[in-house]
């Protein structure tokens, strides 16, 4: 936060977060008097500089702080045993305080902080108390930040190990497995507290910490568990598809052994392919389709006709480096280069340079656009927000128009870059829009 004497302004008497959002969405009307093109994140931090502070979420914080229950939550939020205790002691009544808009609980803000938890299990807070955002337990939050003493905490005062019923349809293990950054020590024994305890795993859990024996037995006991998809949140994911995004390549081979469809897409239509970040995680799928393309090519040998196949198809000889078959697979069927089957834009997201340039060889369209996670973009925006440099540089050098916008958001790849936190491919883009 700002210096109080760097204000240019001083905030009103008693200010909360209903009228902080009216005032971001006035000044997004003026903005967009002169800029159409104006976002509310441009406003907020206008307006946040305005009243001396470095960031929308500084002054929202700061604004919450004003009140009791932002006090309650701000202190249960940092861990501040004595503080909250003191303000519960004063205000007995607000323990069972909800924050707004998603209904969080004091326990759910404390989730990561013993000492916090233990003043409200004292006080009699409901340990199974759920917030209305994705429906979970503070033992859900627990368990998604690592924090083993906290969950074990919350056990014993009575609290659910299973949590069935959450938004996203993990259960506590799956907090504690499936999110980005859960793949510490510290996740995997708030897992295997929770097995101790009664809890199971299901297959995403099981895939996320590499745990082959125990996806094997998932899948003996239910082999329908490979055709599991994971909520809406996650697009229905497979269970193989999900394994390519944690990039488990053993146990990508291993759900392929079990019996895990290649060529499944998830709930937009996107293949397995679409989950890789390079070309190597899901090696054992390509080489899967390429036995397939194989088989029909000998079929079609046989029946004295063109090969049929699809871009997957075409995406999996390149990415395996069967130049010859990639060939022979495109003479036959001229389409699996188009934008509509998103070739050139799968091997750009998967960081490969030399299926780019052989894509482009045969006439593939640069600026070709291609529905990716429900937004239409170019191959450009996908290499922006995936930080691939070279590749940005070769599109660029190959013509791509880098200020073409995306169907969703509105946004061109510099656009993506700067969202995705991508500096070195800002700066490109910057020195080539200048030119």
């Amino acid at each position: 936060m700002a210096d109080e004497s760097t204000r240019t302004e001083s905030l009103p008497d008693n200010p909360d977060i209903g009228w902080l959002r009216k005032q971001a969405k006035r000044r997004l009307e003026e903005l967009r008097r002169e800029d159409p093109q104006a976002q509310l994140a441009r406003a907020q931090f206008e307006l946040a500089q305005q009243y001396g502070f470095a960031s929308w979420r500084a002054l929202k914080a700061h604004v919450e702080a004003l009140t009791l229950d932002g006090q309650l939550f701000d202190a249960a939020r940092t861990g501040d045993a004595p503080r909250l205790a003191g303000l519960l002691d004063e205000h007995p009544a607000r323990l069972h305080a909800r924050s707004k808009p998603y209904g969080w609980t004091l326990l759910h803000a404390a989730a990561r902080h013993l000492a916090a938890v233990d003043v409200l299990l004292t006080r009699g807070v409901d340990v199974n108390a759920r917030e209305g955002g994705d429906n979970t337990y503070a033992m859900h939050w627990a368990a998604a930040a690592g924090e083993v003493d906290v969950v074990r905490r919350l056990a014993d005062a009575g609290g659910d190990v299973v949590g069935q019923g959450d938004d996203h349809e993990l259960e506590v293990i799956g907090w504690a497995a499936c999110w980005d950054g859960c793949d510490d020590v510290a996740h995997r024994a708030v897992a295997d507290f929770l097995v101790r305890r009664g809890a199971r795993h299901h297959i995403f859990s099981a895939v996320a910490m590499n745990l082959a024996d125990e996806v094997r037995h998932i899948v003996r006991a239910d082999p329908s568990a490979l055709n599991k998809r994971q909520s809406r949140n996650e697009n229905h994911r497979t269970p193989l598809q999900f394994a390519v995004m944690k990039r488990r390549p053993e146990m990508v081979a291993l759900l392929l052994e079990l019996g895990a469809d290649p060529l499944a897409v998830d709930g937009v239509g996107q293949p397995v392919a679409a989950y890789a970040a390079d070309a190597a995680i899901d090696r054992a799928v390509m080489e899967r389709i390429r036995v397939m393309v194989a088989a029909e090519m000998l079929s079609a040998d046989r029946g004295q006709r063109a090969p049929r196949g699809t871009s997957l198809d075409l995406v999996a000889l390149l990415s395996l480096r069967d130049w010859d078959m990639a060939a022979r697979l495109l003479k036959g069927n001229p389409q699996v280069v188009d934008a509509s089957g998103g070739a050139l834009h799968l091997v750009t997201q998967r960081n490969d340079l030399s299926a780019v340039q052989w894509l482009l060889d045969k006439g593939a369209d640069v600026d070709g656009r291609w529905s990716s996670g429900g937004a239409v973009v170019t191959p450009l925006h996908l290499a922006a927000s995936r930080g691939h440099a070279v590749l940005v540089r070769s599109l660029l050098e190959a013509g791509a128009n880098p200020t073409i916008r995306d169907s969703m958001h509105d946004r061109d790849p510099l656009g993506w870059a700067e969202y995705f936190h991508k500096p070195e491919i800002v700066q490109i883009l910057r020195a080539h829009l200048s030119r």
